[in-house]
């Protein structure tokens, strides 16, 4: 009885494991589309990054446009741009063909952006359709701490 009650106690008290789901912003999605449509504006790579960063706001966007000032290597920017969650790593891949080949980057960009809006869209998909299993967990899981707290020690 109280090995039980302690139990559930230290399940209660310990920190809430972390969960492997991120959850995608808009916001790269934003990026890359706005990337996208700099360069079909005509603009250079390095100033389309910077405006779209510049755009976009915050402080990891903030870091990407000091790092698309002429002067700084792009291999700076792409680096920086490898760690966004979604499609970091095809945004700097692209970077770097673009600086290394002089590769149009327009439609590259623009397919990330699509990428990452379905990359988001199959996350809201997940989470809508596992609502009913993780409602289920809690309602099983709670059910022995509703039976203690009920008065089933007896």
């Amino acid at each position: 009885m109280f090995v039980t009650l302690a139990l559930a106690l230290a399940v209660l008290a310990s920190p809430r494991l972390p969960t492997f789901a991120r959850q995608p912003t808009a916001d790269e999605q934003q990026f890359y589309a706005s990337i996208s449509s700099e360069l079909t504006a005509g603009a250079s790579l390095r100033s389309a990054i910077a405006a779209a960063a510049g755009a976009q706001g915050g402080s990891a966007m903030a870091a990407v446009e000091a790092a698309a000032q002429p002067g700084v290597p792009i291999d700076d920017v792409a680096a920086i741009l490898s760690e966004l969650p979604d499609n970091g790593a095809g945004a700097a891949a692209a970077i770097r063909v673009a600086d290394q080949a002089g590769a149009a980057t327009a439609a590259v960009f623009s397919r990330l952006a699509d990428r990452t809006a379905v990359i988001a869209e199959v996350e809201r998909q997940r989470r809508t359709l596992t609502t009913q299993a993780r409602l289920s967990a809690v309602i099983v899981g709670g059910l022995p701490l509703l039976w203690l707290v009920l008065g089933g020690f007896g």
